[in-house]
């Protein structure tokens, strides 16, 4: 039974729930703001384990405070970061209490590109001050972590001071043990140079493949991983140990845009687009304006200039996985794993750009992960442009097959043997072969039967008689040079056994037909000239004495 309400009731329900709905959304602004001033609470350390630390960014209310780089700032000088700040220098304050026996800690910082990262700890009236970055450090460290000193059963206090020309909106803190760092750090480091050198050796690699094969797409492939590899060592303090080149606009995000300018080439000349066509120009014009936006940019502030490369990302991602599911789409094979590289890099950004819609974070290195897209992108590609070659290998003997081919019989046609003969007669001056017959073969009766039955019979006639000579030479360099005549090539003269093919030929309707065979060799002959007017004399005495 359905029961309807009263009109008064309706809105009596609609107030409570515009009521509920009211004040669960005072309820989570007043969460936003809580989280957005307060301070983390107190981490509980309990075991030697690895632990994510849940930070709010805070900046100074005086940045005139801060010019001393020993100076640490009090609760009340803290205030949450404005939307407008550039956020180039971030503060974070939290305590922690140590309850574990390990002393030694290491405060890890991902997800973000650090110029430097200050690390304040007091204890017991005791003071530290460490520091990491984009700086030297020996024993090789590609890392921003640092190590803390963390009495057991004591309270510390930690201020953590982030320097960089654009820092990440949420940083992902993690306290590990002493213990596990050399592994973890082993693992990390030895991650960035697999993945650099890869890169570099693919570079290398299909660099060297141009000369044989002036193919362009080795070139642009070439250009675009290379400037992506220096970029990752930049990000990844690699080129600092290298070169000593120092971290600026210029050397971080101008490498993407041109990288992506060379990509966008790459697909013109991977994906066989039509070089006078719109589509062609439009993509270069898109590539022009990636190096265009990536020169413009080092005129602007660091952080405008991070959020137009990373505008220009996302397009350049959607345009490329574009071209390749248009290509392959089309029917064009090696467009399969371009498509799957691009949409695993696709996927990858999506994550992250759904992470950081949300305020969170999906990967625990996003740098790392990013560095490793990159590689698995650079391996596809270098598997499709080997697809391509194979495609086009493969796409060229088609067309050689089918250009010496005779359609009728299937058997090699008189371009094929003249090849052959002159690879035979070559072969046989080097002295690789002792000797070589070449026979003439005449199919006897075919304007007969062409006249009598039509030429589809007489075509019927032809295929019988190849099928016969295939059988009888194995199969092995018989050719087809004319209406009715045949060429065959052998190391050895053949027996041949008209017999059974008189009683095919008989059985099959044709019992006025039969062959005509001349045979001579080379070493009697001296040259190709003679040894085919040796064997088409031959094979013309047989066929007079048959008539």
């Amino acid at each position: 039974m359905l029961v309807f309400g009263t009109p008064d009731s309706a809105s009596a329900k609609s107030a409570a729930c515009a009521r509920l709905l009211l004040a669960a959304l005072v309820f989570l602004l007043g969460n936003l703001l809580w989280s957005q001033h307060s301070v983390a609470a107190a981490v509980e350390l309990k075991k030697a384990e690895q632990y994510y630390l849940s930070l709010e960014p805070m900046t100074v209310k005086d940045a005139s405070l801060g010019n001393d780089p020993m100076w640490i700032p009090t609760k009340d000088q803290l205030i949450p970061v404005p939307i407008t700040d550039a956020r180039t220098q971030l503060w974070y304050r939290f305590d922690i209490h140590n309850d574990s026996d390990t002393k030694e800690w290491y405060l890890l910082t991902t997800n973000t590109l650090l110029a430097h990262i200050q690390v304040y700890t007091m204890s017991a009236g005791e003071e530290h001050h460490r520091h990491n970055g984009y700086v030297r450090r020996f024993p090789f460290d590609l890392s921003n972590n640092v190590a803390l000193s963390l009495p057991s059963n004591q309270a510390v206090s930690v201020w953590v001071k982030l320097e960089a020309p654009y820092v990440a909106q949420q940083p992902l803190f993690s306290l590990m043990p002493g213990n596990q760092y050399p592994q973890h750090h082993f693992n990390y480091t030895s991650m960035i140079l697999i993945a650099i050198g890869a890169m570099l050796a693919l570079v290398l690699y299909n660099a060297f493949l141009y000369y044989p094969t002036r193919d362009s797409s080795f070139i642009w492939y070439a250009g675009y991983q290379l400037l992506c590899t220096f970029a990752w060592a930049m990000h990844f303090k690699v080129m600092l140990y290298c070169f000593d080149i120092p971290l600026d606009a210029s050397t971080l995000y101008l490498p993407f845009f041109i990288a992506g300018a060379a990509s966008l080439m790459f697909a013109i000349s991977f994906l066989k687009l039509p070089q006078g066509g719109w589509l062609a120009l439009l993509v270069r014009a898109c590539a022009i304006a990636l190096v265009v936006f990536g020169l413009l940019g080092l005129m602007l502030p660091v952080a405008i200039y991070q959020w137009i490369l990373v505008i220009c990302t996302y397009s350049w991602i959607c345009i490329m996985l574009g071209l390749g599911i248009w290509r392959l789409n089309k029917g064009y094979r090696p467009a399969r794993i371009y498509v799957a590289g691009f949409g695993i890099l696709g996927t990858y950004f999506l994550f992250t750009l759904a992470g950081n819609l949300a305020g969170t974070s999906l990967f625990d290195n996003q740098l790392l992960w990013a560095l490793w897209m990159q590689l698995i992108d650079a391996i596809a590609l270098a598997l499709a442009l080997a697809d391509r070659i194979n495609f086009l290998r493969k796409s060229r003997q088609h067309a050689d097959k089918r250009a010496s081919t005779d359609q009728l019989t299937g058997l090699p046609n008189r371009t094929a043997f003249e090849r052959d003969i002159r690879a035979w007669e070559a072969y046989y001056s080097e002295g690789i072969i002792q000797d070589f017959f070449l026979t003439f073969i005449d199919v006897d009766g075919l304007k007969r039967v062409n006249d009598r039955h039509g030429h589809n019979e007489g075509d019927r006639l032809l295929s019988l008689v190849a099928q016969w000579l295939s059988r009888q030479s194995q199969q092995q360099n018989i050719y087809r040079i004319g209406g009715d005549e045949f060429v065959l090539l052998s190391r050895k003269q053949i027996q041949w056994n008209l017999t059974s093919l008189h009683r095919l030929l008989t059985d099959e309707g044709f019992p006025n037909s039969d062959l005509s065979i001349g045979t001579s060799s080379y070493s009697e002959s001296g040259s190709r000239s003679t040894l085919l007017k040796l064997a088409d004399e031959r094979m013309y005495a047989i066929k007079h004495s048959n008539r």
